[in-house]
């Protein structure tokens, strides 16, 4: 399981983060920082409009391509 700090900043990052984890096997979750709560799946493009933008998110990758994900998804990384 790998977890980081993310953040989206436009709303068509939401669009390209979507396609690149629709691709992955690795299930691929979203967490509100604030409401620990509020899973939002990263393949769901309706739920990853949920997000605030501009405040960061943890994200979670769990399964047989994690590596492959984070590479693929350290773009959204929160330096």
């Amino acid at each position: 399981m790998i977890k980081q700090n993310i953040k989206f900043v436009t709303t068509g990052q939401f669009v390209t983060f979507y396609n690149t984890c629709r691709n992955l096997s690795a299930n691929i979750t979203v967490k509100d920082i604030e409401n620990h709560r509020m899973n939002i799946n990263g393949k769901e493009l309706s739920e990853l409009m949920a997000i605030r933008l501009g405040l960061p998110v943890t994200l979670v990758i769990h399964g047989d391509d994690e590596q492959k994900a984070d590479r693929l998804l350290q773009k959204y990384r929160v330096s």
